[in-house]
């Protein structure tokens, strides 16, 4: 992938047709490091009904698989801190509770993601066909992606082509540690849950619009804006 010191990627959640949130990404690259910042805030009436600033922190190698990952979540009934480290040579991931110094370990024989890097490992290689491993929750889940059709999707008044991947999800291991966690970690993915991501053909290929199947609602991710510094 060929990107800037830093790009930034604005997309907006939808939800029942209405804008709910906004999403910003900043990918800082160096020649061995990737860092993935995802900051989430929620947008009009919803703010007000259910605040959210949530803010996510990839640091990954040039595969995009990650060193370390922790997140900050200030959202209505949900504070929390969480550290978590991947040791991807031993297959050991440290999850590190801030908030309550509560440590807990995970073992995945698997190079595993977490639910940030996963995104942009598939944007780097935008394969026919792969299944990863995802860390998210104390669970470790398998994700299935496939190339199902070419669509055309408009950005910024121009075309583009775009692979449509449909990406099955499913529970691999389940540690049942009880943990009440923020609204992305609880419905990016769910067990035997299929997920659609529209990525641009053309390279730097850009996810452009996501759907994740919910009920009585699906939840809509389209990119408003990308930009580099």
């Amino acid at each position: 992938m060929c990107f800037a010191e830093e790009t930034i990627y604005e997309y907006s959640v939808h939800y029942a047709g209405l804008p709910v949130a906004l999403v910003k990404i900043t990918l800082n690259s160096t020649d061995s490091l990737q860092t993935i910042t995802l900051e989430s805030t929620s947008k009009g009436l919803v703010s007000a009904l259910f605040p959210i600033e949530n803010t996510y922190v990839s640091s990954c190698n040039t595969a995009f698989l990650p060193y370390y990952f922790w997140k900050t979540i200030y959202q209505q009934n949900v504070k929390e801190k969480k550290i978590i480290l991947f040791n991807q040579k031993e297959g050991s991931i440290i999850i590190r509770n801030v908030l309550n110094n509560r440590a807990d370990t995970l073992q995945c024989s698997d190079p595993i993601h977490d639910i940030v890097s996963v995104s942009f490992s598939l944007l780097s290689d935008v394969p026919e066909q792969k299944c990863y491993a995802c860390y998210g929750n104390y669970r470790i889940w398998q994700l299935n992606a496939e190339k199902s059709k070419t669509v055309t999707l408009s950005f910024q008044k121009k075309k583009y082509e775009c692979f449509e991947y449909k990406i099955k999800s499913e529970i691999q291991y389940d540690s049942k540690i009880d943990s009440k966690t923020d609204i992305l970690t609880n419905n990016i993915f769910k067990n035997n849950g299929t997920t659609y991501y529209w990525i641009s053909k053309e390279a730097p290929h850009l996810l452009l619009k996501a759907k994740y199947n919910r009920f009585p609602f699906s939840i809509y991710l389209y990119l408003n804006n990308i930009h580099t510094q």
